[in-house]
């Protein structure tokens, strides 16, 4: 058995690896017996003598920290002990939405649509916050996320919603030198257009990713997807958006409406808020009469879970899967900016 982290943490086994940091499902345990399940992101040894690299896990230590919101996954502590950095953060019992709507595409199912709804509205709330942080000095300093995907939106098996890698989008953003010239930072296939285009991210470019998001959930496929990068940026750059009312004729009329909205090319287009895309979502859900969303997606939730832990034949956990996808490469803006011949 591994020794206690501060005294008092417990690695109890991988559940995923990063580009940077290993993720461990672990244990803190107190007085009179007392513990409580959380996750543990280490960071690899191979990056603690790098000065950038202890910087942006700090970095994604501190703003986390101050990010405390139901719908965002909490960070708890920060030890630093033997030259190692140990991020302490909240345990999510469930699966992430990417395994959530794989799992609903391989059973040929869609994902009901109110369950949708409830997922938009949720990690609308955790970004709402994150986008109204204030400094200590009560000024204006929003966290953009910069990297809104299915693999950050965290399913709980109580049907609660929260959104994950706040701090590690802000630290990238903030050490300037861990991003080259010419480069973006977020999964390619999520990116707003304004940003493959190499402008600023905005509260209005994490919208865009929650539209995005969203209508993979409805479909079951990604809004933009391609056979390699340059493909896959110059449908991005185009932004042409497959009616979803098509795709899927069960879901209310007004629902793709606010989609076309979330995913205006243009930012100043698009909702002015994350409180005000949530406010119209709710709209949308006072049509799934009789239906309790958190209920039923907790529901849901555990139905799938239970089928990957059945399914696992390797020794790697069902929180493994997509987790090291969390971690985003960067992606040369310059591969699609070549002139023509």
């Amino acid at each position: 058995m591994q020794p206690l982290i501060d005294g008092k943490y417990q690695l109890l086994e991988i559940v995923g690896e990063g580009g940077m940091a290993t993720v461990y499902k672990g244990v803190q345990k107190g007085a009179a017996g007392f513990q409580r399940r959380v996750a543990i992101k280490h960071i690899k040894p191979e990056y603690r003598a790098l000065k950038n690299y202890v910087d942006m896990f700090i970095e994604e230590a501190r703003v986390g920290s101050e990010l405390a919101h139901p719908n965002i996954v909490q960070v708890h502590d920060f030890i630093s002990e033997e030259g190692s950095y140990y991020l302490i953060m909240e345990w999510v019992d469930g699966i992430d939405l990417g395994q959530f709507i794989r799992l609903h595409r391989e059973a040929g199912l869609h994902v009901e649509w109110p369950l949708v709804v409830a997922i938009g509205i949720a990690t609308l709330r955790g970004l709402g916050a994150a986008h109204a942080r204030v400094a200590a000095d009560g000024s204006p300093s929003p966290v953009i996320h910069r990297d809104v995907t299915p693999h950050n939106v965290l399913l709980g098996v109580n049907g609660v919603v929260k959104i994950t890698d706040f701090g590690l989008a802000r630290a990238r953003d903030r050490v300037a030198s861990m991003t080259a010239p010419g480069t973006v930072k977020g999964k390619l296939n999520y990116l707003a257009p304004e940003v493959s285009f190499g402008k600023p991210n905005t509260p209005q470019s994490d919208l865009f990713g929650v539209g995005s998001v969203l209508w993979e959930t409805l479909s079951g496929e990604r809004l933009f997807d391609g056979k390699n990068d340059v493909e896959i940026f110059k449908k991005i750059r185009a932004c042409n958006i497959p009616p979803i009312g098509e795709i899927r004729t069960d879901i209310p009329s007004s629902l793709p409406a606010v989609l076309d909205v979330a995913l205006a090319p243009e930012p100043e287009n698009r909702f002015a808020s994350a409180t005000a895309f949530a406010t119209a979502l709710s709209q949308v859900m006072k049509q799934a009469v009789g239906i309790d969303p958190q209920t039923a997606l907790g529901d849901a939730v555990r139905s799938f879970q239970a089928r990957i832990k059945t399914d696992s034949t390797g020794p790697r956990t069902m929180d493994e899967l997509e987790f090291s996808r969390a971690d985003t490469d960067a992606v040369p803006i310059e591969l699609t900016n070549r002139k023509k011949s």
